[in-house]
């Protein structure tokens, strides 16, 4: 008689127990910015301040006209392609539609995005920082221009694939990175 009353109260135990279960969600690593210094880019057109944990490799586009560079962020495995192209009234339009469509280019995946004007009157400067949203290859692009003689665009990418919410801090840390960079910059022509 002791055993199926044992018995009995293990089993109801073991139902009542196991009557709500609640997974955990899934959780992301922290990711603590960088802190580092800053350096100044030097180059015959133009210059800015950028991070020190950084570095900048200059890119050979051949007899492609402009400057191409890559600001590479080896500690969160980003890289900023940079590019900067001398141009005149005639063409100026040209590059800011090439921006805007790059920019839109990824709208089918994006989840919204969003412009954010720049502007800086003393040093004649202007230019929009696009955040898209989603599960996008480069969720930052900006462009800044003097709306005379000179324009610099870039795109933020990730070196593999990644989930949005997972590198949601590290891509808030490289736009600080990105809008210091363009309030920095000083043309030179």
């Amino acid at each position: 008689m002791r055993k199926p009353a044992v018995l009995f109260l293990i089993l109801c135990f073991v139902f009542v127990s196991c009557n709500e279960y609640t997974p955990k969600p899934a959780g992301y690593p922290r990711i603590n910015k960088v802190e580092s210094g800053v350096e100044r880019f030097e180059h015959p057109a133009f210059s800015f301040l950028y991070s020190a944990s950084s570095r900048i490799e200059e890119a050979d586009k051949g007899d492609v006209p402009g400057f191409w560079f890559n600001i590479s962020y080896p500690a969160y495995n980003a890289i900023l392609y940079c590019t900067y192209l001398p141009v005149n009234k005639e063409n100026l339009s040209g590059a800011l539609e090439d921006s805007y469509r790059l920019a839109y280019s990824q709208s089918l995946k994006a989840n919204g995005i969003r412009q954010s004007r720049f502007s800086d009157s003393l040093r004649h400067t202007s230019g929009i920082v696009y955040d898209i949203k989603g599960p996008v290859a480069a969720p930052i692009q900006f462009y800044i221009t003097d709306n005379a003689s000179n324009f610099l665009r870039g795109s933020l990418y990730f070196s593999q694939a990644v989930n949005p919410d997972s590198v949601a801090p590290v891509v808030g840390f490289l736009r600080e990175d990105i809008v210091s960079m363009m309030e920095s910059l000083v043309w030179k022509k």
